[in-house]
This record gives C-alpha cells, sequence and structure tokens, in this order.
C-alpha cells in the first residue's frame, strides 16, 4: 500500500546503499524495519528533512545504521506514512531493544579497554592495544552515541514517560490475587484510596498536553478501547473520556498494543473500566501515572 497518494511525483533521487554487513542484532532489525517504512514514503532527504525536525545528514546517519533516532522523531516520521500508524508500535519495540544493544556494546568496550589496563602492557604491546582499543570506540561510536542521546532526550520529556515506563514492571511485582509481593504499604500521599472494594479502584484520567486539561472540546478527547490487542485507532474506540475524568478499573493487562502519547511516553499495559455501563478499555499512558505505579489489581482473565 502506498504511503502517499502522490508517490510518483516524491521518488528518491537516489537509492539507499545496502547496510553494510557488521551491521547486526537489534540496531540491524531496527533499521531494515525504518528502511521500510521510509521506502513507501518515496521522499529524497532534501524532501523529508522539510517535513521532520532534523536534518538531511542525520536523516542519513539513521537509515544507514550510524545512530539511531530519538522516540519522538520516530513518531512524526510515521504519521507521515499511511500505514506508519500500524507499524509505530513494532519500530517503537525495535528501537529501544537497538538502543540497549547499542549501550550495552558501548559498556562492554569500556570494560575491556580497563581490563586491558588492569592487567597492563608493556612497551612493545601499548600501541597494539591502544588500535585495539581505538578500532572498537570506532566502530561503536555512531550508535553508541545515537543511543545516549536518546536517553538524555528521553529523560527530558517529562514525569509521566519515565513514570509509565517504571509501571511496566509492577505486573511482575503482583501476585494471582492481586496483593503486592513484598506486603508493604508504601504508596505516593493519595494512592492508598486508590485500591478500593475487591477487584476494583478508582483511576484519573491524564492527558499530557497542558492545552487539553483544562478543555473538553473534541480535539482533547481520549478514546476508550474495544480491544487492547487491536491498533488504538477510532476503528476500535467505543467511547471517549478527558483530561480529569475519574473512572472505575476492575483489572488490567501488561502485554496489549503499545501506546504512545504526545510527548513520546509509551506503555502496553492496558485497565478494564467501567464505562455507561459496559466494560471497555483504557490505555495505562493516558492514566495519571502514579496511579499507574501504585493501584493494586488482578490481571484480567484471558
Amino acid at each position: 500500500m502506498p504511503g502517499h497518494q502522490n508517490r510518483a511525483a516524491h521518488v528518491r533521487r537516489k537509492p539507499l546503499a545496502p547496510l553494510p554487513d557488521e551491521l547486526s542484532g537489534p540496531v540491524r532489525d531496527f533499521v531494515a524495519a525504518l528502511r521500510r517504512m521510509h521506502g513507501e514514503l518515496g521522499y529524497s532527504l532534501k524532501e523529508l528533512e522539510s517535513r521532520l525536525p532534523a536534518s538531511r545528514s542525520s536523516l542519513s546517519r539513521y537509515l544507514r545504521g550510524q545512530s539511531l533516532p530519538d522516540e519522538r522523531l520516530l513518531v512524526q516520521w510515521c504519521t507521515l506514512s499511511l500505514t506508519g500508524e500500524d507499524r509505530l508500535p513494532a519500530l517503537v519495540e525495535l528501537l529501544h531493544r537497538a538502543q540497549e544493544s547499542a549501550d550495552a556494546g558501548a559498556g562492554a568496550a569500556a570494560r575491556d579497554t580497563a581490563s586491558d589496563g588492569e592487567t597492563g602492557t608493556n612497551a612493545e604491546d601499548a600501541p597494539r592495544a591502544g588500535r585495539e582499543a581505538g578500532a572498537a570506540k570506532e566502530a561503536g561510536a555512531g550508535v553508541a552515541t545515537g543511543g545516549r542521546r536518546t536517553r538524555l532526550l528521553l529523560a527530558g520529556l517529562g514525569t509521566a514517560a519515565v513514570l509509565t515506563a517504571a509501571a511496566l514492571a509492577v505486573p511482575a511485582l503482583i501476585s494471582s490475587n492481586g496483593s503486592p509481593g513484598g506486603g508493604s504499604d508504601d504508596r505516593a500521599p493519595g494512592a492508598k484510596n486508590a485500591a478500593s472494594a475487591a477487584g476494583t479502584a478508582r483511576i484519573t484520567v491524564h492527558n499530557v498536553e497542558r492545552a487539553c486539561q483544562h478543555r473538553r472540546t473534541e480535539n482533547c478527547a481520549l478514546g476508550l478501547a474495544r480491544d487492547p490487542y487491536r491498533p488504538y485507532r477510532r476503528s476500535n474506540v467505543v467511547g471517549h473520556v478527558w483530561h480529569g475524568e475519574v473512572l472505575r478499573a476492575v483489572c488490567r493487562i501488561a502485554n496489549g498494543i503499545t501506546v504512545t502519547d504526545e510527548v513520546g511516553g509509551h506503555s502496553s499495559l492496558w485497565f478494564r473500566v467501567e464505562h455507561k455501563g459496559e466494560q471497555v478499555w483504557m490505555p495505562a499512558i493516558r492514566i495519571r501515572p502514579e496511579q499507574v505505579e501504585n493501584t493494586t489489581l488482578p490481571g484480567c482473565p484471558d
């Protein structure tokens, strides 16, 4: 399916070079998927530069696997393609794996260099050791630098993204009856009232866009889904809520489709909620972060 209705007018002037053989693992998987999505657009890098907040040289490095884009840029890139919305969750997951792999590779190179220094080298071996360390550093520099840059940007995207990412670990700490494994009750202020009668909890809708936190307009509405395992788009939306509304949740899952918000936060955690007499689904990324982290609920049955 073409990514642009006028694709014939936007054919790339220069085809992308093949990926280098030395590019492997999660980084190669992400870059290959990114190139497939980019191939649908039909834009040259010059044309793409005018549509994205990135320079032509940066875009070229991303498509060659020399560095990694940040998540916000990836979201904007996907919106240019008609199939980008469907591809986004998988691309985000591949990007996270690539970042982890790049950071791990940089850490391993640093440890190897430090280890060589601890064992010591004589005057004859020193030049060779220096050359080997330099080669390892050069091989991983492009991707590692992109990974560090991405980490710094994501760290600055706001509390919501950080807390939501941390909340993904919560289900593993909850026993089958919904009780915390540790038995303690160290919750954030006000969170002790979140859990109510058996199997239910009150949760508050949260919109990260400040302009929408005091508006009840169509553009500020957040969707409730029929199925948390299907793409989170209009065909799967069965109702709407707005910032500040309180819903009653009955259970949750941790393996739904990944939803990314307007500032780059993402989560695959979903809550089943009661809304107008029906049970529907709300993505955790649209709920107050401290409630996602502290609310105790059982897992939803299959």
